[in-house]
């Protein structure tokens, strides 16, 4: 277990003590939160060791128990809907519609890209997220904010390119995040540096290195801010490719967008 911490829009009805949860599983390490107002009241991030059918739900219910929180109290789910791994992105979005459905309340689907942006996002500031598609490339967006609490405004839209393209079509200067392994890091720093953008950073995303533990509660964040949610069933996933097919018998690849 992972370590906690205690079609058209649709205003949930509320009273003061209402529960908005994020649902965060678009890669391997995943996240939960519960935000009553802006407050968080519980929070946790994990790696995913065997599927996320098997261990999002029983992370959940442990959440729920650590917060005091019954799931009656859930006013509003917002779920990451892609891009990311196939399989981790649809367990997200049918875990999160299931609930929605059960508790009648409304659901939003929510880029992660969007959601790596905010942790770093302030007005003016240019964020590039990014993150690993295996042999296809690197994964990526660019966002900026025009004012505090608003939701990040997409600059370049989620696309798949090389170190070098992304490096060229990016706004300069920009603050990068996200989750990309060390090889991509050293490509895309080696591409910055032989483009000379020397004004760019790097965002230090959490103490792990990793956005999981607070992309989740700005899917909830994103979600109020632009009164995203409505009908659990018209959320659907987004994807940057199709996602591999694979024979019977035989293993997915690991990464998809």
């Amino acid at each position: 277990m992972g370590s906690a911490h205690v079609a058209d829009p649709v205003a949930p009805v509320r009273d003061a003590g209402d529960i908005d949860l994020g649902i965060d599983t678009a890669a391997d390490d995943a996240s939960l939160a519960l935000l009553r107002g802006d407050e968080v009241v519980a929070q946790c991030a994990w790696h995913v060791d065997s599927t996320m059918s098997k261990e999002l739900l029983a992370h959940l219910d442990a959440l729920l128990v650590e917060a005091g929180v019954m799931r009656q109290q859930i006013a509003s789910i917002a779920v990451t809907n892609g891009p990311g791994t196939y399989g981790a992105v649809r367990t997200g979005l049918a875990t999160a519609q299931g609930l929605a459905l059960a508790l009648d309340v409304p659901l939003a689907g929510i880029g992660r890209f969007e959601a790596d942006a905010l942790l770093h996002l302030a007005p003016g500031r240019v964020v590039v997220a990014t993150h690993d598609t295996g042999r296809a490339g690197i994964a990526w967006a660019a966002y900026t904010q025009d004012a505090p609490g608003e939701a990040p405004r997409c600059l370049v839209a989620p696309d798949i390119a090389t170190a070098e393209d992304v490096v060229r079509l990016a706004p300069s200067p920009a603050t990068w995040c996200g989750e990309t392994n060390e090889a991509l890091r050293s490509a895309l720093q080696a591409a910055r540096d032989s483009a000379r953008r020397s004004g760019d950073t790097d965002a230090h995303n959490s103490e792990d290195g990793s956005p999981a533990g607070g992309r989740a509660a700005a899917l909830v964040r994103i979600a109020r801010a632009r009164q995203a949610y409505g009908d659990p069933a018209l959320v659907d996933a987004f994807y940057l490719r199709p996602p591999s097919i694979t024979r019977a018998g035989t293993r997915a690849k690991p990464h998809e967008a």
